[in-house]
């Protein structure tokens, strides 16, 4: 599973890194000869989808094919990346001046290296109906103010969001006599597990990977910790005293380091990994362990291949269904209720929905008439024109007014939406102790006080951390 970054300081295993697979041209001139000549722009990135470095696909072949018939005068092309050498690749060429038009915003770079689009995004895009500043037709939740960089100024363009859920084979609970709706609560998730493991059916599908462990950690966190999030939430985002919408690497490293949060006194976190593992005993698959994580969805194959009943992925792994032979639907993590814990309080799980899945920069060096071709594709598919893209990819509008593709509308609701004050009490210092803790515990090797303890010491070395690397002399 690629990742994808998460919102301002907020940590997330929220998987599928975002790319788009298109080039703009840009705005015709006249040769010598009096022939037209069009303007070539590239967008290059890592693919989100697939593994495939020669495309990305037939969605964006369409997408790029109705820009360039709305737009005669540009051109579009793609350069698309390996995932394991996007990054470095895309900061050397930024730094080289050689990256083209439109490249992927989680490449390593300063602002000044990128266009500040505050002008233009002041303007109506030229693609939309609404006749409102270009920035007004985004939904103000998830692209605003805080997507500004570190100089106040907007440099990248979503061309959808991003978040997660569980996808699941509704051809297969059918067959079991399993309502989709018996999946909104936590023992109701577990009752399904139990009836297919029974019957030889691989319940949600896993790996040894971050995905379906971390993922379900944090929409278990969201539940369980609302309370202990609110006590320690005491610095606002600029690390001045206050609070904020998430609690802040600061707030979270004062209390550590004054014992306002000890884990080893805090039976929420216990509750959390005891939670983890009746979901992991009833629900992942038999050798989790095991199995290498491969592909968009938890447990690689076996999802898309119809040999388990459910699995996690982001919202653009539903591209990889195009030839399932299977009906789908994707939900969010079911309710955990004081049936299965005394330390919740019945309200549904929340996790987050967030713009940076697929979302592209321009190089401060590309000027005049491949700028211009470079900003009218973001404008391009940051407007109504993308409906099809979106249904296809599996993305979530970015723009007010065009609606989520169905498979995935339950992933968009606002509860699983909305971003928990905290996604987890456990940090990760430089070189952490007691090594792969949580594994051992789901796994049986290790005891839940041990784990606990584990944590506990780490969190005061990533916080000792945290103080030096800040300077947050006010910490003590």
């Amino acid at each position: 599973m690629k990742p994808v970054t998460p919102s301002s300081a907020r940590r997330r295993a929220l998987a599928a890194l975002g790319v788009v697979g298109a080039a703009a041209l840009v705005l015709s001139g006249c040769s010598a000869g009096g022939s037209s000549a069009k303007t070539t722009i590239t967008v290059m990135g890592p693919n989100q989808w697939t593994s495939d470095t020669s495309t990305f696909g037939d969605a964006w072949d369409d997408l790029i094919a109705a820009f360039e018939k709305d737009n005669p005068d540009i051109e579009v092309k793609t350069n698309v990346l390996p995932i394991s050498s996007w990054a470095a690749t895309s900061a050397t060429q930024l730094t080289a001046g050689t990256a083209p038009e439109l490249i992927f915003n989680q490449t390593t770079h300063k602002p000044s290296q990128v266009v500040d689009l505050d002008k233009e995004l002041a303007k109506p895009n030229p693609y939309s109906d609404s006749g409102d500043p270009w920035i007004d037709d985004f939904d103000s939740t998830y692209f605003g103010d805080a997507q500004k960089n570190a100089v106040g100024h907007h440099e990248w363009i979503p061309f959808n969001l991003v978040s997660v859920g569980i996808y699941v084979n509704e051809d297969v609970l059918a067959q079991n006599k399993i309502d989709v709706d018996d999946l909104s609560s936590f023992d109701g998730l577990i009752d399904a597990c139990t009836t297919l493991r029974k019957k030889g059916i691989e319940p949600i599908a896993t790996d040894n990977g971050p995905t379906a462990m971390g993922w379900s950690s944090q929409a278990l966190a969201s539940m369980l910790f609302p309370e202990i999030a609110a006590e320690i939430n005491v610095f606002d985002t600029a690390g001045d005293p206050g609070t904020a919408d998430y609690v802040t690497f600061k707030s979270l490293a004062k209390a550590t380091i004054d014992g306002t949060l000890d884990l080893t006194k805090t039976p929420e976190q216990a509750e959390l990994l005891e939670l983890l593992k009746k979901l992991f005993d009833a629900c992942a698959t038999d050798n989790w362990s095991g199995v290498q994580p491969q592909g968009n969805f938890s447990g690689g194959s076996s999802f898309p291949a119809g040999k388990a009943a459910m699995s996690w992925g982001t919202v653009f792994a539903a591209a990889g269904l195009d030839d399932a032979k299977f009906e789908w639907t994707s939900i969010p993590f079911p309710t955990v209720s004081t049936r299965d814990s005394k330390y919740v309080t019945g309200e549904p799980a929340k996790f987050g929905t967030v713009a940076g899945g697929t979302s592209y920069m321009i190089p401060s060096y590309i000027k005049g008439d491949k700028r211009a071709a470079a900003i009218k594709f973001l404008q391009y598919v940051s407007s109504p024109k993308i409906t099809d893209w979106l249904e296809s990819t599996g993305g979530i509008p970015a723009v007010k007014g065009v609606k989520a593709p169905s498979t995935i509308s339950a992933l968009t609701s606002k509860d699983w939406s909305s971003t928990p004050l905290i996604a987890g009490l456990t940090m990760a210092p430089a070189t952490p102790t007691g090594g792969a803790t949580v594994e051992g515990y789901l796994l049986g090797t290790r005891t839940l006080a041990e784990v606990v303890a584990d944590q506990q010491q780490n969190n005061e070395l990533w916080a000792a951390e945290q103080i030096e690397q800040n300077g947050w002399s006010d910490l003590g």
